[in-house]
């Protein structure tokens, strides 16, 4: 399947492997695409040190086919392009599976939405949400994008914020936790905050108290797994519902990724998009309510 990639004001006068380059795809890949002839503009098999002007429109031959079992079940989505598919997760649904030959995750479901939309392409998600967190959830269709995505989340350039429930109340009311997250030995699924471990940074602020609880913003600014969940619990406020972490008192972690922001790395334009709560967390803060 072929992908279009129209040439932006900024990229006028660069070379056609700047250009690519930019978008942070391996040069093994990279390689594989000029080797084998996969870029066109406007018909023609271009040299890597081609320079881009005004009118051009790239072209690449993905050759992919979808690589996950289709899973008839419907999408929730929020936002599309010819690069980019952006979904609402459920809760109690994995991203992906540990088997290719198994089905029943969000990436199940996108490769069912790709059958009816004839893409065939690779599905490619470009962030994971635990099992149990719901939310927003961003997809590139393309190799190039995914790319560019995995770079802007390492520099900060793609903004995730979440909102939480979480046990009691925090004396500072905005913060950062900055507290690397390890394996915990003791423990297979769980992780910890270690000296030994990877650089981990939350930033957090307090939207209201109630009686026993806090709605907090977060907001990322590593990656690591279960990262907000590890951070609250270590602050001595953990997500309600989260029992891996001590925090009872509801069916899941009360857990929602409610905000994505970047620059889209093909087009330019801005994306903004806010997922609000869902029905499971509104019901538990009014039943809440002081």
């Amino acid at each position: 399947m072929k992908i279009s990639y129209p040439v932006n004001s900024e990229s006028i006068g660069k070379t056609l492997l700047s250009y690519i380059e930019g978008f942070g795809l391996g040069k093994p890949k990279i390689y594989m695409l000029f080797c084998e002839k996969r870029i066109q503009i406007h018909g023609v098999i271009p040299s890597k040190t081609y320079r881009l002007q005004a009118e051009d429109i790239i072209q690449i031959d993905y050759q992919e086919q979808r690589d996950f079992l289709p899973d008839k079940k419907k999408l929730d989505l929020l936002y599309e392009d010819e690069y980019l598919l952006i979904v609402n997760k459920p809760k109690h649904i994995l991203v992906h599976p540990d088997d290719k030959s198994k089905q029943g995750t969000m990436c199940n479901i996108v490769s069912y939405y790709y059958q009816n939309k004839n893409i065939d392409l690779s599905i490619k998600y470009a962030h994971r949400l635990d099992i149990d967190t719901t939310g927003i959830l961003i997809f590139a269709k393309d190799s190039l994008t995914l790319a560019k995505l995995d770079l802007m989340i390492s520099t900060h350039e793609l903004a995730r914020k979440y909102l939480c429930i979480v046990w009691g109340h925090f004396k500072e009311k905005n913060g950062t936790i900055n507290a690397p997250i390890g394996e915990d030995r003791h423990h297979q699924q769980r992780k910890r905050v270690s000296k030994t471990g990877k650089p981990a940074i939350t930033h957090y602020t307090v939207l209201k108290e109630y009686s026993k609880f806090s709605l907090v913003k977060v907001q990322l600014e590593t990656g690591r797994t279960h990262q907000i969940r590890v951070h609250m619990a270590y602050t001595g406020h953990a997500i309600v519902g989260d029992q891996l972490y001590g925090g009872v008192a509801a069916e899941r972690p009360m857990l929602h990724s409610y905000e994505v922001e970047f620059i889209h790395p093909v087009t330019k334009k801005e994306i903004h998009l806010i997922k609000d709560i869902p029905y499971d967390m509104k019901e538990f803060l009014s039943k809440n309510m002081k």
